[in-house]
């Protein structure tokens, strides 16, 4: 007799478990086993430790997708998009060409401001 032919209660439990953790990722990717093992106990009503609920989630091969960003200190700048004018300014040969702005807000005495500059960058004087 085969061993997948007759399995295991633990074996089947395991996949009792799998198809609970797999249900609630699908609903949720982003998130670990932790949180997953966290609302299972909650709503299933499961009684799992947190190592149950990591191997079963590698057995079955479910990973969370959570977005991964990169720490940056406070108070560093942050260079979100490039300077694509400043290495052509030397090229502009016309007034208009290349309109630059830039906006700041601010309160005087209460009162909120917010100040919008366009100025042209043929004048490249800084």
């Amino acid at each position: 007799m085969n061993r997948k032919d007759n399995p295991s209660e633990r074996e089947i439990q395991r996949a009792k478990d799998i198809a609970i953790i797999k249900k609630i990722h699908k609903k949720h990717p982003s998130h670990g086993y932790r949180w997953i093992r966290t609302y299972a106990v909650k709503h299933y009503g499961v009684n799992w430790s947190n190592q149950h609920a990591h191997l079963c989630c590698k057995y079955a091969g479910i990973m969370s997708s959570g977005k991964h960003y990169r720490y940056v200190k406070p108070g560093d700048e942050r260079i979100k998009y490039k300077n694509l004018i400043n290495a052509s300014w030397q090229y502009l040969s016309r007034p208009l060409e290349v309109i630059v702005s830039d906006m700041t807000a601010f309160y005087v005495k209460g009162k909120y401001y917010e100040l919008t500059l366009y100025i042209d960058a043929i004048q490249k004087k800084f």
